[in-house]
């Protein structure tokens, strides 16, 4: 049986002001944070968690966070360290469709993406303030023009005939042996974390944006950008209800203190 091992893919870095990673707690100026992804080298495949942000899009259309990726920061060139390359991922574990988690997916066309149902729905028809979190779709011609209204008909099982190959899911779901998507809601309509158990050492709790900062976690602050606090509020007990059951490591999604203290590609969490 092949062990199952983990790499964080660094994607560079943005920057929003603390009201929005600390809702109503500041401090206000910008804080700069990590995008990262995580692969999970297993025996039912190379799965990736994220693919982070399209340089050019942000620069365009939100350039007021301050994107920084360097070349070598791109999805091909971090696989390269791994001696790896796109068309080597199986698997797309998504933890929701904002422009900062999903800006890479154009580069996996064959992988099968894994997405919660709700948060399909909810690109297709965001809300007012949510639709420059959900400007990149370009992974998804489909999906695209179902959000600004085009009608390209219907094909295959209810996907507006997308190319994209989903599997849209709900609930706590096991992508396979110790690879769980958990469903931690309110941040996005549909936003998952992941929980990847290793033979080597404690599990690692990824917690996508329902906790941005361990500080979020501390002080049971969500982040200043959410579509149902009361929910987002109730994701933030589940991470730290798993974290206590099952002894995970956790790892939050925007912390640069933490990032840099984390292994990164070429190395491996075994």
């Amino acid at each position: 049986m092949k062990p199952t091992r983990v790499s964080l893919l660094d994607g560079g870095s943005l920057a929003i002001d603390g009201y929005k990673v600390y809702w109503n707690r500041g401090p206000s100026g910008d804080i700069r944070f990590p995008v990262y992804s995580v692969l999970i080298d297993h025996e039912d495949g190379l799965m990736l968690y994220d693919t982070g942000f399209d340089l050019i899009h942000m620069q365009t259309f939100v350039a007021g966070d301050q994107p920084l990726q360097t070349p070598e920061q791109t999805l091909p060139a971090q696989l390269a360290k791994l001696g790896l390359k796109p068309t080597d991922v199986t698997h797309l574990l998504s933890s929701h469709l904002h422009i900062d988690h999903a800006g890479g997916h154009e580069f996996f066309p064959g992988a099968l993406c894994y997405l919660h149902e709700a948060e399909y729905k909810q690109a297709q028809k965001p809300a007012l303030f949510e639709r420059l979190s959900y400007s990149d779709l370009s992974f998804d011609p489909a999906l695209e023009a179902a959000r600004d209204g085009i009608d390209l008909g219907s094909e295959g099982d209810g996907d507006r005939g997308s190319s994209v190959k989903y599997k849209l899911i709900s609930g706590d779901y096991e992508v396979a042996k110790g690879v769980h998507l958990i469903e931690t809601l309110g941040h996005a309509a549909g936003h998952y974390s992941l929980l990847v158990e290793l033979s080597g050492r404690k599990p690692m709790l990824f917690t996508g944006d329902a906790a941005m900062t361990p500080r979020n976690l501390e002080m049971m602050v969500i982040g200043g950008f959410h579509l149902d606090p009361v929910k987002a509020t109730d994701s933030q007990l589940k991470i730290k209800d798993l974290a206590a059951k099952t002894g995970a490591e956790i790892f939050c999604s925007h912390s640069m203190p933490d990032w840099d203290t984390w292994k990164k590609a070429p190395e491996w969490y075994e």
